[in-house]
């Protein structure tokens, strides 16, 4: 289990890395249009309300969360959540947008709790139901942090940009 809590460790800061290198590409306008003629917004941002489960334990989760597009199908962005009374969690998440609706991210960061900042490792999944610039999406995440693996679960409520 261990092996693979480093594995994934090991696949989100290379992630991050790579992020990083991609950041430089421009995105030339807020409604990017790629070479098939369809449109897509540069930039999101989301609040996220959900539940984080450790254990049997279960506790609210809040955050907050900014992608930009360099592409139709990669983002990158930051996000903060806050878990009631017990957490705050910083992530560079970086999305591929496997279809419009769908995409599945993939982060490293801290997640700070009593005092001490632990390397966090997550995966996750959304599927976004578009509206108007609005978005609404029912996600799933796994968070890899000190041996221990925490599932997140909730939705995002978004506006594209």
């Amino acid at each position: 289990m261990r092996k693979l809590i480093f594995s994934i460790n090991l696949l989100s800061m290379a992630a991050v890395l790579v992020c990083f290198t991609l950041a430089s590409t421009p995105v030339m306008a807020q409604d990017a249009e790629n070479g098939e003629g369809e449109t897509f917004e540069a930039n999101s941002i989301e609040v996220f309300l959900g539940g984080t489960f450790d254990d049997g334990d279960s506790e609210a989760s809040y955050g907050i969360s900014y992608e930009r597009r360099l592409n139709k199908s990669i983002g990158i962005g930051g996000l903060v959540e806050y878990t009631n009374g017990r957490e705050w969690v910083y992530l560079v998440p970086f999305t591929i947008h496997i279809t419009e609706p769908w995409k599945v991210m993939l982060a490293g960061g801290v997640e700070h709790e009593e005092g001490e900042n632990l390397f966090l490792s997550r995966i996750g999944t959304a599927y976004e139901f578009k509206f108007d610039g609005w978005s609404l999406a029912p996600e799933i995440n796994a968070d890899f942090v000190d041996g221990e693996i925490k599932t997140v679960l909730g939705v995002s409520f978004g506006f594209e940009f």
